[in-house]
């Protein structure tokens, strides 16, 4: 059965591809309503700033772990059972973080189902991206693959920013029904659950190519290495990346209820506005790359992204902080896809999972560190230090990116989709 997405039709030929997209974008508003109320939510419960940080921190090292597993796994077994698996580990956690707070239950449902993180920009399937992004480049070629990731962005990014708008909307409903705060939050994370059960009906009919088993010749060996070096390299200037993002991601709609005492209603808005200009920007990236190169373009939003993090601590008044925000994801997200497309045009299509297993468990370990150190500087009450450890290793990831990688070119393994 075809799905009706009659908007995608011409930048998405293919029905899996459809699919795959469909799926990102119902996962993307559940995000971006999660990640403006989870931290506080989990606040409301009484959870401290420092096992907030604790929380994400251990998220993150969990996300790490099975990122590594499910990118070196995918490719050898295939990737769509691990987006199935994801579906059913998001219905399973919305059940539990509406019947439960208890601390320990939250923190390991959320560590296992990413629950709380943001996905990049916007709904990106978790600690099994690796199979995501890995199936997206079996179905395109060197031609369209930066218009198929930065479409997939633009439905997962504008999707967020729906559900971040959304965020509001417990606000609402406590005072129509009159319940207490813990309670007006239930419902939406049931939402979840809905949704996990929905994406897990429309990936079951996705195809995949049957993997080869390649003999291992000295000449499959060497090129096996010679992919070993790009990816380590692609690894350890994420490990700078992951750690700087890891002080402001998770812990930013908490700072701005702490800093200035926004409520959900008034960051939801801030955080649809950010991904609604990042979806536009994503578009924008796509031209400017074929212009300038890949390399050039995704060091300099990273640069951008670095000094609007820095920008944020000094922001005397909500509006300016907010503006902050909204520049901050929009430069440092819009080329994400772009990054994507090379990462993936610069490995051998065999080694495309493990590729993003490794550089994406070497973004989201260090990752796992930096919400905790977070915490406890907002528990002394040193609101601007974050701002000032993740700008730093934001800029120097962009300049270490730049200076490995400014003279490699993407490559076209003919792919037989498109």
């Amino acid at each position: 059965m075809e799905i009706p997405v009659p908007f995608l039709e011409k930048w998405l030929p293919t029905k899996d591809l459809k699919r795959l997209v469909l799926s990102r974008g119902l996962r993307s508003f559940s995000q971006g309503y999660i990640i403006v109320i989870f931290a506080i939510y989990l606040s409301q419960i009484g959870f401290s700033a420092w096992l907030i940080g604790i929380t994400l921190g251990i998220g993150s090292a969990a996300s790490a772990v099975l990122t590594l597993v499910t990118g070196v796994l995918s490719d050898r077994v295939g990737r769509k059972p691990f987006l199935l698996a994801y579906s059913i580990l998001l219905a399973i956690s919305g059940v539990i973080f509406s019947i439960t707070t208890l601390p320990l239950v939250l923190i390991f449902i959320s560590a296992l189902g990413g629950i709380g993180r943001s996905g990049g920009a916007g709904g990106q399937a978790g600690p099994f991206a690796p199979a995501e992004t890995a199936l997206i480049s079996e179905k395109t070629n060197i031609t369209n693959r930066p218009k198929v990731f930065t479409i997939n962005s633009i439905v997962g990014t504008f999707s967020t920013s729906l559900g971040a708008f959304f965020a509001a909307a417990p606000e609402a409903i406590r005072v129509t029904f009159h319940l207490s705060l813990v309670n007006s939050y239930k419902p939406f994370f049931m939402g979840i659950s809905l949704i996990g059960i929905l994406t897990l009906i429309i990936l079951i009919p996705i195809t995949e190519n049957p993997k080869d088993k390649k003999e291992k010749t000295i000449e499959e060996s060497e090129k096996r290495s010679f992919n070993y070096k790009r990816i380590w390299k692609i690894a350890t200037a994420g490990v700078l990346n992951g750690f700087g993002l890891g002080f402001i991601s998770g812990i930013l709609p908490y700072w701005l209820y702490l800093r200035f005492g926004a409520s959900p209603a008034e960051i939801g808005p801030v955080i649809g506005l950010s991904l609604l200009l990042t979806s536009f920007s994503s578009v924008w990236v796509v031209y400017l790359a074929r212009c300038f190169g890949d390399v050039n373009i995704i060091s300099a939003s990273r640069i951008l992204g670095a000094f609007f993090t820095l920008s944020l601590a000094f922001a005397p008044t909500y509006p300016i902080a907010a503006t902050f925000v909204i520049l901050r994801m929009a430069s440092s997200l819009s080329a994400m896809p772009i990054r994507q497309s090379y990462t993936m045009g610069i490995i051998d299509p065999d080694m495309r999972g493990t590729a993003a297993g490794i550089s994406g468990v070497a973004r989201r370990l260090p990752a796992a560190i930096s919400p905790a150190i977070s915490g406890f500087w907002l528990n002394l009450g040193s609101l601007d230090l974050p701002f000032f450890a993740g700008s730093f290793f934001m800029a120097a990831n962009a300049v270490l990116y730049f200076l490995w990688f400014r003279n490699i070119k993407p490559k076209d393994d003919q792919s037989h989709i498109l």
